[in-house]
């Protein structure tokens, strides 16, 4: 959901790209405005970009919301002193994090995998596909499956790890819902990888519960990623009288679907589409988990994201608690403190309005409020804006590793709990 820093490259959304998009000298300053004014005055920066005044010149990686909430902009190197010199002129401080975005891309490639699976590599859309076939030749507990196709027709695999049995609800596990953020598919893949391979926390869970784990959500633009443009979010159908591609899939569900933090402009990184469930691979898992009976069948849901280290829960559209609110932070605070003992990460836990932006139309509110799964969450992974979107490959595994150790507790508490 990650969500809330989300781009708005609008030079970035026509119909195919001759070559790989670049982003040489382009820097990402962030700006903790202190009072409403500094946010309103962000949140007309953003109005006036989604109005292509600034003709794609600069992106919200995270988007103004709340005093003191960290807002990350990309700039082009044009405009970065246009930018720079208007804020202060408004008495806001900007401080920049990422001095050049192409440098960090060009450091992040070095982590990448084309051909041959590795858990401690950034792996295509192609080679996760076949991992997850390899993985169900190899493991007893493990069957492949499919919840649908996506609009260009990528099947959106799956892999059920389960020991059998009757009577045990689901655990339901993605990634890459939002296309440029590749630690979140790199992070569920370590945790089909402990689950398939066993030890003892690992039969623990599976006496509990099956688990459906979907590395890539949104297999379309997690592949353009790849080919033609590391930083697009969307998918990748057309808009009928729009030269801009694709629509938000994280504002596409039906929960609050085109109220705040969304947006009805197609050239918007967060475009909620024409109506809810536009989109196939949100139509795709919205049936998949209707299949498995809801909240009667899933016990938990999880959508993983980044970047910002946060554990979040419903709701986004509104900043009123669900009535299991007290229930679902307890088992935020239960995952981040088992994530913290791991390699000292710290993650903060909260709803997702309050702790990082409002969000409507998101699969967290959508899965709780709709289909009656109690503990719902989108975790936003690693890091806290020193790499954003592009979190080198060597973090895989402290990721992998820490967030075991999260879903392990998660679990727990939801076991004790339903």
């Amino acid at each position: 959901m990650s969500t809330g820093r989300w781009l708005l490259l609008l030079f970035c959304t026509t119909l195919s790209l001759a070559e790989k998009v670049r982003y040489d000298g382009h820097q990402v300053l962030r700006v903790i405005p202190k009072t409403h004014h500094e946010i309103s005055i962000l949140g007309n920066l953003m109005s006036n970009l989604e109005n292509s005044k600034f003709d794609g010149q600069l992106s919200f990686w995270r988007e103004p919301s709340n005093v003191t909430k960290p807002v990350d902009i990309m700039i082009s190197p044009s405009y970065v002193k246009k930018i720079t010199t208007y804020l202060a002129h408004k008495g806001i401080h900007t401080k920049v994090m990422i001095k050049n975005v192409q440098e960090l891309i060009n450091e992040e490639q070095k982590g990448l995998n084309s051909s041959t699976f590795a858990y401690n590599a950034y792996n295509t859309y192609e080679t996760i596909q076949e991992w997850i076939t390899e993985t169900a030749a190899v493991y007893d507990t493990a069957t492949e499956g499919s919840i649908g196709k996506s609009y260009e027709e990528r099947n959106i695999g799956y892999l059920k790890i389960s020991t059998g049995g009757t009577n045990k609800k689901a655990v339901v596990i993605h990634g890459g819902i939002h296309a440029a953020e590749w630690i979140s598919p790199a992070t569920v893949l370590y945790l089909a990888k402990y689950l398939v391979e066993g030890g003892t926390d690992a039969k623990d869970l599976l006496n509990k519960f099956d688990f459906y784990v979907i590395p890539v959500l949104n297999g379309d633009g997690y592949s353009f990623t790849w080919t033609d443009n590391r930083l697009w979010r969307k998918t990748r159908k057309p808009n009928e009288g729009s030269p801009c591609m694709g629509t938000d899939p994280n504002r596409n569900f039906a929960t609050g679907w085109g109220g705040i933090g969304s947006s009805n402009e197609p050239c918007s990184d967060f475009y909620h589409g024409t109506k809810a469930f536009s989109e196939p691979e949100v139509a795709a898992i919205r049936d998949f988990v209707s299949s498995l009976g809801g909240g009667d069948g899933v016990a938990l849901y999880i959508d993983y994201h980044s970047y910002s280290q946060l554990w979040l829960m419903p709701y986004g559209y509104t900043n009123e608690k669900p009535a299991d609110y007290d229930t679902q932070l307890a088992g935020g605070k239960a995952a981040c403190d088992a994530l913290k003992k791991v390699h000292g990460t710290q993650y903060k836990y909260g709803n997702i309005y309050d702790t990082i932006h409002p969000a409507s139309g998101g699969s967290c509110d959508y899965m709780y409020a709709e289909q009656n799964v109690q503990f719902s969450y989108s975790p936003e992974g690693r890091d806290k804006g020193r790499y954003g979107f592009f979190l080198p490959a060597k973090y895989i595994q402290p990721s992998g590793e820490e967030n075991w150790a999260a879903l392990k507790a998660i679990c727990d508490f939801v076991d004790t709990n339903i």
